[in-house]
This record gives C-alpha cells, structure tokens and sequence, in this order.
C-alpha cells in the first residue's frame, strides 16, 4: 500500500499522460456500449492479455495476441526485353544522349562567338581557356567515383591555390569590373582551400586509434 496523497505529482507529467491514456482506452474497450456496464471480452487481445484471473480461473500468463501478418502483395516481374529490344533501348538512350550533348556544345559555341563580336581578343582567350577549363574539370569530376569525393577535394586545394594567385595578381588592375572579379575569386577559392583541409583533417581523424 503507497499511502502518499501527492502521488499524481510525483510522476512525470508524460508518463502520468501516457498511463492515463491507456487506463481511458482501457475503459473504453471495457464499456463499448459507453453505459459503464462493463463487458469481459476475453476474444479482444488487450483485454485478454491485462487479464489474471476470470470465471474464478486463473488465466495469467495470456496466451499469445492473434496478430494476422499480411502478406506482401507480390510485385509484378517487368518484361523480360529480347536482346534486339535492349540493344534498340541503348541506341535510342546512346542517341539522346549524343544529340542533347551536341545541342549544348553548339548553344556553347554560339555564344561564344557573339561574345567574341563586342569582347576584346584579351578576353576572348582567357574566356576560351576558362571554358575549356569548366568543361574538362566537369567530365573529370563526374568520372570519380562517390566514395572518393572527399580525398578529391582535398586535392584541388592544389588548383585553389594557383586561382588565388592569378587573381592577386588581378586586383591591381584599374578595372572595377576586374577588380571585382578578382576579390570575389580570392574569396571562394579561399573558402575552398581552408574547407579541405578541414575535410581532409576530419577524414583523417576517423583512421585514428583515439
């Protein structure tokens, strides 16, 4: 026998939430009728299983809940392609792919050449080396495999650095437009560099014993 008088107060208010949820639906499966005639199912699980004794009988422990498992509807197999049906699928895949590749570098070259008609030749061949220099850093990356992400971008700390240097060498320039571009690229690369390291610190420190 517990004879505190504050004992509501001495539980948690979530448990003392949780209890007294239960013991309302426990009632309500006790009184389906909502009279307060109460109504022994012994064939409901959960009135089964908070049962001890009934009829005079013990009926402690329960017998196991009926839970029915349902089956998992089966998936439909796909369609087994003949193997002119797969090579037809690649080609036309292969085809796509090509066409919407060529439709890019085209757009690409066009606007290239509509650059080249108001941009000075200066421009026009550091514009081209930058281009060029998206389009093979992009095919390489793509290339790598995910799981070696994190060792790359410790190596293009190596790249970071060299942009730095050509734009140091930039921000001198009288150009604000240049001057610009050059702060902005100090920047980002900078973010690129210090955000290796510390990824190359942390992949590291997961091979350390401590």
């Amino acid at each position: 026998i517990i004879g505190y008088t504050d004992f509501p107060s001495r539980m948690a208010a979530q448990s003392s939430t949780l209890y007294s949820t239960n013991i309302r639906h426990m009632m309500s499966d006790l009184t389906p009728e909502k009279n307060g005639q109460i109504v022994h199912d012994m064939e409901d699980d959960v009135i089964r299983g908070a049962t001890v004794a009934f009829g005079g009988e013990i009926t402690f422990p329960p017998p196991p809940p009926k839970v029915q498992a349902i089956a998992a509807k089966p998936k439909e197999k796909p369609k087994e392609l003949t193997a002119e049906e797969k090579r037809a699928q690649e080609t036309a895949a292969f085809k796509a792919q090509t066409k919407q590749q060529v439709t890019l570098i085209a757009i690409g070259g066009l606007l290239t050449l509509l650059v080249g008609l108001v941009a000075p030749a200066s421009f026009m061949q550091h514009f081209i080396v930058f281009v060029l220099s998206v389009f093979v850093g992009f095919q390489v990356i793509w290339g790598v495999s995910h799981s070696l992400h994190t060792p790359l971008m410790a190596v293009t700390n190596a790249i970071s650095s060299i942009i730095i240097l050509g734009a140091l060498m930039q921000i001198g320039s009288g150009s604000f437009l240049i001057i610009l571009l050059a702060g902005l690229s100090v920047f980002m690369a900078g973010i690129n560099i210090f955000g290796g390291f510390l990824v190359t610190r942390r992949m590291l420190a997961m091979f350390q014993k401590s």
